[in-house]
């Protein structure tokens, strides 16, 4: 009831006074009372009346007067008058709280709440947002203490049998006023699971939050949140920071992250002075949403200019390149990056070092562990991490695990590189065994540690390891199956020759199949030579996946291994008319510090008739001993001859063959190929390392192979499967995808002008191992 009603109704009770009738009060007294705006002197005297009156002691009208103390921070009075009253109830409590947290007196109004939590009295669901105000709002105190204060709200919201709104959002609040954005973050998502929607004054309070503690922009940022993004901008705008270049480029950095590229542009565009920071965050921000053609111009067109780009700008656009295929680009960059006198730093390297792993440029990856360890950098969990990364795609997985024992401190990501490099490798003994160290070490699994797991085990054909594993993945941690779990359990079974299995998984599963699960069937449907399965995985991905060749070429496959030409013809006119060819072989093997490509069946190298020649040679000494090329793996209906003669011009055969004309006998030779090997290049390969006397690495998309006298590493479970071509998205990428998700393997590759100094403990890197 208003306060006038109050009084009429005051007059019809017994006195208070004790006087024997009703006494009425001064109406300037009233309008005190009732107003939110009356002096400390005015607030005395209604006191005063309120005394003589013996009106005091009723509830209503002195909590009225504690709420007027309050408004004028006498805060001495109201204390006492709170003393006064026998019984003070939630509303007098509440009255002094609200008060307080209004004007920002954080320490008096938590002393309030205290005292009622000391008078028994329960805080409800409208006082709480008050409190978290005020926990949060205790910026004088040292950070530690602000995150007990509102740890010690947080214990009371989730005490509370109800959360409106406004609870949600005074928590949220709290949390963004100490500038703590992952809580924050976590508690607005959950709230969002609840069914309540944040309205503007939920986004005003956050933004507001974060503002006060110093850096909204960045830290909303991490929300990824388009409608949060928009309201961000407004609240710049009507704020008057539109000339601010940090605000500018924090807000190019918020669209990158929210994948706005256009409004990312328009506010870069619109921007009168560019400096260095808002290029670099454009540069990333188109980089991070795989324009990547678009950030070189970008970087290009300021360094034309003059523009002194920085270390950040070299590091990020390096980054760019080796997330998005683009290697020889990232270390091309590199070296215009030094030539330019700007020195790599902690995040530089870790940048470098997956390129040089991409593209097993070994020595250049050296050169950064030498560099790394020299600036006293290789500590870092993350530069540590990049390099176990590193040696493993290079094919030197015991430089990996010996990387791994020499960090002083391991992470999730470095437990996690490691796996992924034994199982690469195709050895899911050491990945199981480490993962089991992992855990020992207190260290949880995530769902990358189990793909690297699962993958390891697929690898090998160890389908109960797997099944046990993919069970326990939910029961035991509590971790969802994703895409890539169930893309590995697929390849598992399929590999096993349970296609079926396989597909009614897919059917099953609790979440739409993607390319990469299809794309496992298919690829099992060519080991297998299963054409049913085979087309209905191949019409799913041609859905999914419509400009993607390696699916049309895997079901032309199907159908040449089966002779049924009329159906190659058919798929090969469907790839024709929407313009699609198939990905041409290549590898890349280092000899002499340099990278070499080469591509099947091309002419124009200049070692070609040198190449052929010794290829011819070694056939023929493969031929004395007994083995013959294996014709099954030309899917053409051409003749004989010319099937040998396709067989010659694989990419992998011609970089073996250069490797072996260009280094001296004896030593080792790395090739890295963009497709799978082929079971008659895999036979040939294992000839020459046991006529030739050489080790052999040989890592396609999906593994590495280790030859050496006459064997290979893999084993005779791989040779099922080498007639395997796998589309651009199959399993192994999507494996280096989620590994790429973590903080180091997902920032890109770099590498080094020095090879090392000689005189240098570190020059022993130098040499194989």
């Amino acid at each position: 009831m208003n306060f006038c009603r109050l009084f009429t109704t005051l007059l019809h009770q017994k006195p208070f006074g004790g006087n024997g009738h009703a006494l009425l009060l001064d109406s300037n007294i009233l309008k005190h009372l009732n107003s939110d705006s009356a002096s400390p002197s005015q607030t005395r005297k209604t006191h005063a009346s309120l005394l003589k009156t013996g009106l005091f002691y009723n509830s209503h009208l002195n909590t009225k007067l504690l709420s007027l103390y309050a408004n004028n921070l006498c805060f001495v009075d109201a204390n006492l008058i709170l003393d006064s009253i026998p019984n003070p109830d939630l509303f007098s409590f509440s009255t002094l709280i609200h008060a307080f947290a209004k004007r920002n007196h954080s320490v008096h109004a938590l002393r309030i709440f205290t005292r009622m939590l000391v008078h028994g009295v329960e805080p409800d669901n409208f006082l709480f947002p008050s409190v978290v105000k005020s926990c949060a709002g205790l910026l004088s105190l040292e950070v530690g203490k602000q995150c007990g204060r509102v740890r010690d709200a947080h214990k009371l919201f989730d005490g509370l049998p109800q959360r409106d709104l406004v609870c949600w959002s005074a928590l949220i609040s709290g949390y963004s006023n100490c500038g703590h954005v992952d809580e924050a973050k976590e508690l607005f998502y959950e709230m969002r699971k609840t069914g309540l929607e944040p309205n503007n004054v939920s986004w005003n309070g956050m933004i507001s939050g974060f503002n006060r503690s110093g850096f909204i922009l960045p830290a909303i940022s991490e929300f990824e949140d388009l409608n949060m993004g928009v309201q961000i901008h407004d609240y710049v705008i009507k704020q008057g920071f539109g000339s601010d270049k940090c605000v500018f480029s924090a807000l190019i950095n918020m669209y990158g992250k929210c994948s706005s590229v256009l409004e990312m542009s328009q506010v870069f565009d619109e921007m009168d002075q560019r400096d260095i920071g808002s290029v670099n965050a454009y540069i990333t921000g188109l980089s991070r949403n795989g324009l990547v053609d678009n950030a070189l111009k970008v970087f290009r067109r300021y360094k034309g200019e003059g523009a002194e780009l920085n270390i950040v700008s070299w590091t990020s656009m390096i980054a760019s390149c080796s997330q998005n295929g683009k290697d020889i680009d990232a270390l091309e960059l590199f070296r215009e990056m030094q030539v330019e006198g700007l020195k790599p730093n902690a995040v530089t390297i870790p940048c470098l070092l997956p390129a040089c792993g991409n593209i097993a440029a070994l020595m250049h990856g050296k050169a950064a562990h030498c560099f790394s360890l020299r600036t006293g950098i290789f500590n870092d969990v993350y530069v540590g991490s990049a390099l176990i990364d590193m040696y493993a795609n290079c094919g030197k997985i015991q430089l990996s695990r010996l990387c791994f024992d020499k960090l002083p401190t391991r992470n999730l990501v470095c437990w996690n590189a490691i796996m992924s490099g034994y199982s690469m490798h195709g050895k899911a003994k050491e990945t199981i065994e480490l993962f089991h160290m992992m855990q020992k070490s207190g260290h949880k699994p995530d769902f990358i540690s189990f793909t690297c797991v699962l993958s390891a085990c697929s690898q090998n054909g160890l389908t109960d390891e797997g099944w046990h594993y993919f069970s326990n993945m939910s029961k035991e941690h509590g971790i969802k199956a994703r895409l890539e779990h169930y893309a590995c359990m697929v390849t598992l079974l399929s590999r096993a020759g349970k296609l079926e299995d396989a597909y009614s998984m897919i059917m099953d599963m609790p979440v739409t199949p993607d390319a990469c699960v299809w794309g496992a069937l298919l690829s099992s449907c060519r080991v297998h030579n299963n054409v049913r399965l085979g087309e209905i995985s191949a019409e799913k991905l041609f859905e999914l996946e419509p400009r993607n060749p390696g699916n049309y070429v895997i079901l032309s496959n199907i159908y040449a291994a089966k002779g049924m030409w009329s159906e190659v013809d058919r798929v090969r006119d469907m790839m024709s008319q929407k313009g699609l060819r198939k990905n041409p072989g290549c590898s890349w093997i280092e000899v002499k510090n340099k990278l070499h490509m080469l591509l099947a069946g091309d002419k124009s190298h200049p070692q070609r008739e040198q190449i052929i020649d010794k290829l011819n040679q070694l056939s023929m000494e493969m031929k004395k001993s007994g083995h013959f090329p294996n014709m099954s793996f030309v899917l053409q209906d051409v003749e004989e001859q010319e099937k040998e003669h396709i067989l010659c011009g694989h990419s992998e055969k011609l970089a073996v063959a250069f490797g072996l004309l260009n280094t001296p006998p004896g030593s080792s030779l790395r090739v890295i190929k963009n497709l799978r090997i082929c079971g008659d290049c895999h036979s040939f390969i294992k000839f020459i390392s046991g006529f030739e006397g050489r080790e052999i690495f040989v890592r396609d998309t999906n593994r590495f192979h280790h030859f050496k006298d006459g064997d290979c590493s893999c084993g005779d479970y791989c040779l099922v499967m080498l007639k395997l071509v796998l589309p651009s998205k199959e399993l192994s990428l999507l494996f280096r995808k989620s590994l790429r998700k973590n903080p180091v393997l997902g920032i890109g590759l770099r590498m080094l002008k020095d090879v090392g100094d000689p005189t240098s403990p570190t020059h022993a890197l130098q040499k194989d191992v």
